[in-house]
């Protein structure tokens, strides 16, 4: 039996420096909090739900993803289900059905957490990603969120993109 050449696999502390690489690597305009990683493994009693994976091409880290997941609490302002923060892949690994293989890692999340919708924000620039996840079921909801995600040139624009799971 051919053994598969890409694998996922959860984020440890001890890889947690090569999921940041490969995030940054990927969108180097964007500014990611030192927190942003960090918050994977707290320190502090506060416990958020991270689900975390890299994927292994050959054993090789080329991507990662980070999501967290919103349970409905009173006065948040994120609708509750499973939040992609970020899907990164290396570009030259792209293609490979890696990040199908994240959108059903993270689908099989949030049926376990009883959720029902997977949501991302992606910034407007990104035309080719936007159609990616609209490709895999996603759809737009509402307007562009104004100045949403921080980058290296300054705030941009995002669309909010909801899939809805039974």
């Amino acid at each position: 039996m051919a053994r598969d050449l890409v694998n996922l696999d959860n984020v440890y502390a001890n890889n947690l420096g090569t999921l940041e690489k490969i995030c940054k690597v990927v969108n180097p305009s964007i500014e990611f909090p030192a927190s942003f990683f960090e918050e994977l493994f707290p320190k502090d009693t506060k416990k958020d739900t991270y689900f975390a994976q890299m994927a292994y091409f050959s054993e090789i880290p080329v991507a990662g993803i980070k999501s967290k997941l919103y349970p409905k609490r009173k006065g948040d302002n994120y609708p509750k289900g499973v939040c992609i923060e970020i899907m990164a892949t290396l570009e030259n690994y792209e293609g490979h059905g890696i990040n199908d293989k994240f959108l059903e890692y993270v689908a099989d999340e949030c049926k376990k957490h009883h959720q029902h919708l997977v949501y991302t924000h992606i910034p407007l620039t990104e035309e080719k990603t936007i159609q990616w996840y609209k490709d895999n079921g996603f759809e737009s909801e509402g307007d562009a969120l104004k100045d949403f995600i921080k980058t290296v040139d300054g705030p941009v624009d995002a669309v909010l993109l909801k899939k809805h799971y039974e």
